[in-house]
């Protein structure tokens, strides 16, 4: 395996050629001027790029099949998106710059039908992708169940792509993503730490075989992966302190990897008074976060407070910021992204064709 210097320098010639070889986007430049971007998907079928100081789409790609889950993970020049779509059953690659699809694999094979909830992830140098298929083998009358499988694919093997190689991987995962070092980091039971070159699993943040008497074990749902601004992997959780006594306790926990050094921490960061469906740090400080659903929160985990809440006129599933954390961005469920401050104002909206239902809502830089 490389090592992380070299990783870092692979990628940064990737980036370098990747930009001599491809047309910018409408009005972006390059290096610290270079301006931010939305990328997500919507119902019927299409992905959108947008820019939200504008507060347009710039370009609108037709994606070949259905809708579903529409989870988003970006090259890491961030100018190709790869998105899970057809019935979560396809990982398709489609050129930001020119709606070009330049990558296509499906998990079913033969009599095998594989989906895959929210895994999806793209090693550091851009080579490889990565997704978790659930497979059954259909029969005449009934469903066989089969074990997990991680592919691994080459991005260059275009619109028919098989895996380059399979390996075994635990049930239940949804979320996942590449660290720096080469390791993959899988949500499912706990967070599992995965070596793509031969499959060796372990866990790395032990969820529901933690060893904490005093607490339950957690609860989580993980269906968005939005670390691209802070290069982390993160995790919410709801777990009850105490159960069942008088002095129980509920809280709102987060596990999170950082996919630079490859550290991990799991904590409690505050009280659990509502629903949150996904959740981003600050990047200004990692200790604050942005969660979302039916309100747009703002929590301390160094105090373990509540900063700020505020309603939302209807649910948003999907929550990012932008590089310099002064802007607040939803979207998923409806067809409308919101922009705040962090200070919880009212920027505007972004209104699409169609809804984003499950899809990812990523930050891109051109």
């Amino acid at each position: 395996m490389e090592s992380p210097v070299m990783k870092r320098l692979n990628l940064t010639l990737a980036g370098l050629l990747a930009l001599s070889a491809q047309p910018l986007l409408a009005d972006a430049v390059q290096d610290d001027a270079a301006r931010e971007y939305l990328v997500t998907m919507a119902h019927p079928n299409q992905l959108y790029v947008i820019d939200p100081e504008a507060r347009e789409v710039v370009r609108t790609c037709d994606v070949k099949g259905d809708f579903g889950p529409g989870t988003l993970q970006l090259s890491p020049d961030e100018r190709t998106a790869y998105v899970l779509h057809h019935r979560w059953e396809e990982a398709v690659g489609i050129d930001l710059t020119s709606c070009e699809e330049v990558f296509r694999a499906s998990g079913s094979i033969d009599s095998i039908r594989a989906k895959s909830i929210a895994s999806l992830a793209v090693s550091p140098d851009g080579s490889r992708l990565y997704s978790v298929w659930d497979r059954v083998r259909l029969g005449l009358d009934h469903y066989e169940v089969l074990e997990p499988q991680l592919a691994v694919y080459d991005t260059a093997s275009g619109l028919d792509a098989e895996p380059i190689a399979t390996f075994p991987a635990p049930r239940q995962v949804t979320t996942m993503a590449a660290a720096e070092d080469g390791y993959l980091y899988l949500a499912g039971a706990d967070i599992y730490r995965m070596d793509p070159e031969n499959g060796d699993t372990e866990i790395a943040i032990a969820n529901r075989n933690w060893d904490r008497p005093d607490f339950s074990p957690p609860d989580s749902l993980a269906i968005w992966s939005m670390g691209e601004v802070t290069d982390e992997f993160l995790r919410p959780y709801t777990v009850a302190e105490h159960p069942g006594e008088e002095n129980e306790a509920w809280h709102w926990g987060i596990s999170r990897v950082d996919l630079t050094s490859g550290e991990t921490e799991n904590k409690e960061i505050a009280p659990f008074e509502f629903i949150i469906f996904s959740m981003v740090s600050d990047p200004r400080e990692q200790d604050v976060f942005y969660g979302v659903y039916t309100q747009l929160s703002k929590l301390d985990s160094r105090t373990r407070e509540i900063v700020k809440v505020i309603d939302l006129d209807h649910t948003y599933y999907s929550i990012n910021t932008s590089y310099d954390g002064s802007r607040i961005y939803l979207g998923g469920a409806s067809s409308d992204i919101a922009i705040y401050d962090d200070d919880f104002n009212d920027l505007g909206r972004i209104e699409l064709p169609g809804d984003m239902s499950t899809a990812t809502l990523k930050v891109a830089r051109f």
